[in-house]
């Protein structure tokens, strides 16, 4: 069903955590591009369509503040696409920073914790889970369990703090969203369903977990599909919060889903070296169906995203290593 391409190579490994790659595809400008995490550095490759060019950068992250000139480990990085803009946003022990979208320039810093201390473990707030909602919203999530909501303008630097959501009692692990609708997950497993109107949040559902963390998790027609520590997939109506199907899809954690927008096939990856596609079903009660399996040979797959919303070709990264992985519909 799919073929194994030439895979591209990073600078840099990719770092054992969940979520670890994020892909850009810029229609105007005919490229592909991929962003890969390694400790305090995000790997940057961009490619054109057919290949022909591929360029590497970086993004180190450092503190702002000249008396703090450290390099936190970064937790996720990546791209958020808005009507009136596209930025790279990351996470780290320190705080979140945001970038212009081809990385070149940051644009935002927002220090989570106390960033003078020396103790970075008693005194982080790490954040975790990255989404973009409405026109103009970008919501990180974080140890303590908040959603910081950011007001990102049309250009500039001018991004503001809206408000910070309050729900979860434990740390976020993901956040997600599709049209007015944005759902939020913990370690223990808790998702919250959130709705904006008239640019305002407003909690409508919750879901209680059964102590096992939420890794990642997509929305798509109000079907919520999650994966978790335990290697299981399972769907929940976006509407009522009913769990309508579990899959115990992968032997280890399930690191990364993703859903290919068009008709709804999921991806996920996992610390087993498998990556599995399957096929959402939508209605009052979602199923899913098991559609084809490949092994990523020797490697613990950490992130995979679609390159097509039609679900023809994919990539993933796998942890300690440096190939960025690709498969092509046959």
């Amino acid at each position: 069903m799919y073929r194994k391409e030439k895979p591209l190579t990073l600078k840099s490994s990719a770092s054992s955590l969940p979520n670890n790659l994020s892909v850009l595809v810029t229609s105007d400008k005919s490229s592909l591009n991929y962003a890969v995490v390694h400790k305090a550095v995000v790997n940057i490759i961009s490619s054109t369509t057919d290949g022909s060019t591929v360029t590497n950068r970086q993004i180190i992250c450092k503190e702002p503040s000249a008396t703090q000139q450290t390099t936190p480990m970064v937790i996720q990085a990546k791209w958020i696409t808005l009507p009136v803009r596209t930025i790279m946003v990351l996470t780290s022990l320190k705080g979140i920073q945001m970038f212009e979208s081809d990385g070149s320039a940051m644009i935002y810093w927002h220090a989570l914790g106390d960033v003078n201390s020396t103790d970075v473990l008693e005194h982080a707030n790490f954040g975790r889970g990255i989404t973009g909602i409405g026109e103009s919203f970008v919501v990180v999530g974080t140890q303590l369990g908040e959603l910081q909501v950011f007001n990102i303008p049309q250009k500039g630097t001018n991004i503001t703090v809206k408000e910070s959501l309050i729900g979860h009692k434990y740390p976020i692990c993901d956040l997600a969203s599709d049209g007015d609708t944005m759902i939020s997950c913990d370690e223990q497993g808790t998702i919250i369903i959130w709705s904006l109107q008239a640019n305002q949040f407003r909690q409508t559902n919750t879901i209680t977990g059964s102590g096992i963390p939420v890794s990642s998790m997509v929305l798509w027609k109000d079907i919520i599909a999650t994966g978790n520590g335990v290697g299981q997939i399972k769907l929940y109506c976006a509407k009522t919060g009913k769990l309508t199907a579990q899959a115990n899809a992968h032997a280890r954690w399930v690191m990364a889903l993703d859903i290919a927008k068009d008709n709804g096939m999921l991806l996920s990856a996992s610390e087993d070296s498998f990556v599995r596609l399957w096929k959402l079903k939508p209605g009052s009660s979602p199923e899913i169906e098991h559609l084809h399996t490949e092994n990523v040979t020797d490697q613990q797959v950490v992130g995979a995203q679609f390159i097509h919303q039609g679900g023809r070709a994919f990539c993933v990264t796998g942890y300690d290593s440096c190939d960025l992985s690709f498969f092509v519909q046959t």
